[in-house]
């Protein structure tokens, strides 16, 4: 054992013995941190390298698309079955569950208070509406007040073939637009809609906008874009995507930007915490651990509503540096400010709760030997 090693277990029982705390949950406590600071020293490595395998695997996804059937014109020629969708609506004494093409007597029903602002999540690839991401957010607006909560389940047509289900997230879009405009015309506000997408959702939640502003003339209120899903929607025109012109306010958090996530801003204001990549304590075997941050931060950001504060910046860099506006702040998640455009830096904690508040808006390095490095080269370079 190295003398480094023994004089830290010595100084962990000396702690220990003074705080009334066994040198076994020290040395434990030890250990995990030690874990944490390895993880991070990989992940420092592994995020620029998953960044180039997922850019360069999906970089022809309109070619590949059309060359095995699953682009959107194949598509519409076979006219797709949506009678698996299914729309969800819970509250704090019930849930019911309706096929969408059924969903249109939501109208009439006797639960539906117009009067409320609406929230619908749609979610990503491979979930559904029974697992983590609504649960979540559900329980965080019941919490909240009283809200019309509805989850589209999609997950027939976009649980496998990543390639057919980014085409799918158009037709499945559509399908709901139709849904909000029939509401819209029994006298649901168009402002009280607030459509709330992680991951392929947040795309969906775009195409949404889209039908239902060509079948009204109107927008939808808000949409509020998860880490919108990054391959196949990257570097492609905005009708094609998630985009500011698909409600009346358009806000996005990044937190997996350049690999499972989109990383260019694609909404009214775009919030990238940590850098909107890579997020602190996230495992480089776990994948989808970054972009399962946005749905966490924005479930907390319900209840508790400065626990994100982000600064405007130019860049990551230029946060890290405090080369920042600190006049033009605003909150991000459920409580951002409608007037904010642009893009928005803060730091969050690694563990819940992870909103630091006002704090968030300055940097702490924290980071890794290896990001400290490639940081420092990286400013020497330019």
């Amino acid at each position: 054992m190295s003398r480094l090693v023994i004089i830290s277990l010595v100084c962990l029982c000396t702690v220990a013995g003074l705080h009334g705390v066994s040198a076994e949950a020290e040395a434990d406590s030890f250990k995990d941190r030690i874990s944490k600071a390895f993880a991070k020293e990989v992940s420092a490595i592994t995020d620029p390298l998953a960044k180039t395998i997922v850019g360069v695997g999906f970089s022809q996804c309109k070619f590949v698309k059309k060359l095995f059937g699953v682009d959107y014109d194949s598509i519409s020629k076979s006219e797709p079955n949506l009678s698996e969708l299914k729309l969800t609506f819970i509250t704090r004494e019930f849930n019911v569950t309706y096929l969408l093409g059924a969903a249109h007597s939501l109208v009439r029903a006797y639960w539906l208070n117009p009067r409320l602002p609406l929230k619908i999540y749609m979610h990503g690839f491979t979930d559904d509406p029974s697992k983590g991401s609504f649960s979540s957010l559900s329980q965080a607006f019941l919490k909240k007040g009283d809200f019309n909560i509805f989850a589209l389940d999609a997950s027939f047509h976009i649980r496998s073939l990543y390639l057919r289900s980014s085409t799918m997230v158009r037709f499945i879009g559509e399908e709901l637009g139709k849904l909000l405009a029939a509401l819209v015309q029994a006298g649901l506000n168009p402002s009280d809609i607030h459509l709330i997408g992680h991951s392929l959702g947040s795309h969906i939640s775009g195409f949404a906008g889209k039908s239902f502003t060509a079948l009204t003339g109107l927008r939808v209120g808000r949409i509020t874009g998860l880490d919108p899903a990054g391959p196949c929607f990257s570097d492609v025109i905005e009708t094609f995507r998630l985009n500011a012109n698909d409600a009346d306010f358009v806000d996005v958090i990044h937190s997996d930007a350049g690999v499972f996530g989109v990383a260019e801003s694609v909404g009214h204001v775009d919030f990238y915490p940590n850098g909107g990549s890579q997020q602190p304590n996230c495992s480089p075997t776990d994948f989808s651990c970054s972009h399962s941050r946005a749905w966490l931060m924005f479930a907390e950001s319900v209840v508790r509503p400065r626990a994100f504060v982000g600064v405007k910046c130019d860049s990551w860099n230029a946060f890290r540096e405090g080369q920042c506006d600190y006049q033009d702040f605003s909150v991000m998640g459920y409580g951002a400010r409608t007037g904010a455009r642009g893009a928005y830096y803060l730091q969050t904690s690694d563990e819940e709760p992870y909103g630091r508040g006002d704090e968030g808006m300055r940097f702490i390095n924290n980071d890794g030997l290896v990001k400290n490095l490639a940081n420092a080269i990286g400013k020497a370079a330019g």
